[in-house]
């Protein structure tokens, strides 16, 4: 009897080692450890989107029998941009705060009618910000955040007509200053590399320019400039790539 047990128990041995061994080949080494990404450091990168808003005005100087404040026009502005970031972070344990810069050639423009007989036009060549970045990272690859800060943009005013030969136009250059409030989401997908995409508005209030006049031919008594209130607000759609040092 002993004989048939030793006999037997060989006999699955023979069966259950190479099968065991078998499945030990096909499991492999364990994959190497990844340690988490940071957030924490300089990165530099490219941005580009679209804009668009509303930008208002109004004159102080009575024409025509016009009283004081008289609106001028309203209108919509939009267009593209495109720049480049740059910025550092810092992080301790999932919140994420630094500071970003950025610098955006734009073509954001507005024309309507305005006063009737004359055609107003808006528009914007660059633009520029710096602003607070505050986030989470509920993942080592996915950081969330929300932004304040401040911003400029180069802005042209213009407005004029021709009448039977004659004509009247007006400009004004501005560079104009706002508060900036923004949000985005930004994706970590390569070790140094990442991806984000943001909302921003930017409200540069109301300032007052004064808007160049000329006339072909020259109109005796008539103002060199017009004390002009302008107020614009924006939005700003972008997205983007950073290198991550």
């Amino acid at each position: 009897m002993t004989k048939f047990v030793i006999a037997g128990l060989a006999f699955a041995a023979l069966i259950v080692s190479p099968a065991f061994a078998a499945d030990m080949a096909l499991k492999g080494p364990p994959a190497p450890y990844t340690p988490p990404s940071s957030w924490t450091g300089f990165y530099l990168g490219i941005n580009g989107g679209a804009g668009w808003g509303t930008s208002s005005s109004s004159s102080d100087l009575t024409l025509a029998g016009l009283p004081p404040s008289t609106p001028i026009a309203s209108q919509g502005i939009s267009g593209w941009l495109g720049g480049v970031t740059a910025g550092y972070n810092f992080q301790a344990g999932v919140v994420v705060f630094g500071l970003e810069g950025e610098f955006d050639w734009a073509d954001i423009e507005g024309n309507t009618a305005c006063l009737v007989v004359f055609n107003c036009n808006v528009k914007q060549d660059w633009m520029g910000d710096i602003a607070g970045r505050l986030g989470v990272a509920p993942a080592s690859d996915l950081l969330m955040y929300v932004k304040g800060g401040i911003a400029w943009a180069d802005t042209k005013y213009n407005f004029g007509n021709t009448f039977a030969g004659a004509s009247i136009t007006g400009s004004a250059s501005d560079t104009r200053t706002g508060a900036l409030l923004g949000m985005g989401v930004e994706y970590a997908f390569m070790p140094h590399w990442s991806a984000k995409i943001e909302y921003d508005f930017i409200d540069f209030g109301t300032d007052t320019v004064g808007m160049s006049l000329a006339t072909v031919p020259a109109v005796p008594g008539l103002p060199a400039s017009i004390s002009t209130q302008i107020k614009d607000t924006e939005s700003v759609m972008k997205a983007g790539i950073n290198y991550r040092f």
